[in-house]
């Protein structure tokens, strides 16, 4: 069983109005540059809209990927039309889950979330940190999502010794 989380970009109309603006002030320095045949500029204003681009598409389109199992942990990025390859991280002894507070966005908490794993010499260790934020309802949920997770993994009598924290 697998427990996926897909966060989605919160971005203000004014954030995404900004970066809109600041596509079209490359695109414009790069007709500028053609016209006169300016070989700097043009790379800087390419180098800036390549920038800008990215950033407008995450802005707009951006989501987080997360798929958490008792073993591993596995995320990726989608801009969009572009998806990031998937990448996994190793569960060792056990996962912990921090919560960073991120504000307060429509009149809701929103958080952040640490996971965090057990090396070898049992020390704490962080393998993902989400970009997103997430409000506490939807929090809520994946609490109770991972929990089923680990607890089917198990017998339900020994849930004492149960390898899963959620501060």
């Amino acid at each position: 069983m697998n427990v996926r989380l897909t966060i989605g970009a919160q971005t203000s109309a004014l954030g995404k109005s900004l970066m809109i603006f600041f596509c079209l002030i490359g695109t414009a320095m790069i007709f500028i540059a053609l016209i006169d045949w300016l070989l700097g500029l043009l790379v800087m204003a390419m180098l800036w809209t390549l920038f800008f681009g990215w950033l407008t598409l995450w802005n707009f389109y951006g989501k987080e990927l997360l798929v958490i199992n008792t073993t591993s942990i596995s995320f990726s990025y989608r801009y969009g039309f572009y998806q990031t390859k998937i990448q996994s991280k190793p569960i060792r002894k056990a996962l912990n889950v921090s919560l960073v507070q991120a504000g307060i966005h429509k009149g809701q908490e929103h958080f952040n979330l640490i996971f965090e794993t057990y090396n070898e010499q049992d020390l704490p260790e962080e393998i993902y940190r989400t970009l997103f934020y997430i409000s506490k309802n939807d929090l809520e949920v994946l609490k109770k999502a991972i929990r089923q997770l680990y607890f089917e993994k198990i017998d339900p009598a020994l849930f004492v010794k149960q390898p899963y924290m959620l501060n």
